[in-house]
């Protein structure tokens, strides 16, 4: 924030067990209040430690935003307290949605491998042999796959007179597609050859047919896996639909409390004491020191020096004739 004239840093200090009380009724909720980290002015060695905090309710937050995934959390009233009841029913719904999490998983990753082989074979589309017949050769070790623009001219350079045969059928910005032909009794040292070459194979298990109908049994899974993966979607989304009424009111209490926290991380506490400062603009002081009578065993004491050391830190001013 940008430290002004009339800005005024307030100190607070009071009983331990009046800290959280302070934070809510005088710090929480008025936009006017700016809390300043009390042990930056305060000597550690003289005992003053921060206080502590568990990060239980910020992790809470956590936990719901996670659960809404893309849903929004409606703005609504905190509910009283976290409950035991609420508690159940959190760790019912985290349970339902983490498997219906995992369904969503593995329908991505199956969508993943379907539309990667779909992409991959379709540069093999003009080749009219089935693919599991070719893998099946007793004596050639067939491989589907790409190489790099590097790849081929280290081919025709230095493995030349190899039994290596690299036939091309498509071209794209990832390199040359092609089917590599290799003898089955050099397939272990042409393994090697193949990895300086950077000749990336193709991976999909079981399949079937020429690459035109393997592309063609692609599509038609990819489409059954999309409409699964709509549905579990729409379940998902069901399930937090259903416990929004109960989370909601939870979420916000949550943030209140996980903001009650950061707060507390800018105390300072010796003994049973805390000591808390603040920069108030002037005209806001009357109903901040109002605030703190109104809780009691609170001591206020204006600080004046360091406010003004801070403006004139920050804006290069001096208030000083």
């Amino acid at each position: 924030m940008l430290f002004e004239p009339k800005m005024q840093l307030v100190w607070v200090n009071g009983p331990i067990g009046r800290l959280t009380d302070f934070l809510e009724r005088c710090c929480l909720d008025q936009g006017t209040v700016h809390p300043a980290r009390a042990l930056d002015n305060m000597n550690a060695a003289a005992g003053y430690a921060e206080p502590e905090t568990d990060g239980e309710w910020a992790a809470l937050v956590a936990r719901l935003e996670t659960d809404a995934g893309d849903d929004s959390l409606p703005l609504t009233h905190p509910c009283e307290e976290f409950s035991p009841r609420q508690r159940q029913l959190l760790e019912e719904l985290e349970h339902q949605l983490a498997e219906s999490d995992a369904d969503l998983k593995l329908l991505n990753d199956q969508l993943t491998l379907c539309r990667t082989g779909s992409e991959q074979f379709n540069q093999f589309s003009g080749l009219e042999v089935p693919v599991d017949q070719l893998e099946q050769c007793r004596f050639v070790q067939v491989r589907f796959g790409c190489m790099s623009q590097r790849g081929l001219e280290m081919l025709q350079r230095d493995y030349s007179k190899d039994c290596l045969l690299f036939l091309p059928c498509g071209q794209n910005e990832q390199g040359c597609w092609g089917v590599c032909l290799t003898p089955m009794v050099e397939a272990a040292r042409m393994d090697g050859v193949l990895a300086e070459l950077r000749f990336e194979p193709v991976h999909l298990p079981g399949a079937a047919g020429t690459p035109a109908q393997i592309v063609e049994n692609l599509g038609r899974n990819i489409r059954l896996l999309e409409a699964e993966k709509a549905a579990a979607l729409d379940h998902r989304t069901a399930l937090w639909q259903q416990a929004k009424p109960w989370a909601a009111p939870l979420y916000a209490l949550a943030c209140r409390k996980a903001r009650i926290e950061e707060l507390r991380r800018c105390a300072a506490v010796r003994g049973e004491r805390f000591f808390y400062c603040v920069w108030l603009r002037q005209p806001d002081l009357e109903a901040f020191e109002a605030a703190c009578r109104g809780l009691g065993q609170l001591n206020l004491l204006p600080d004046r020096v360091l406010a003004r050391r801070a403006w004139e830190q920050e804006t290069g001013r001096s208030e000083r004739k």
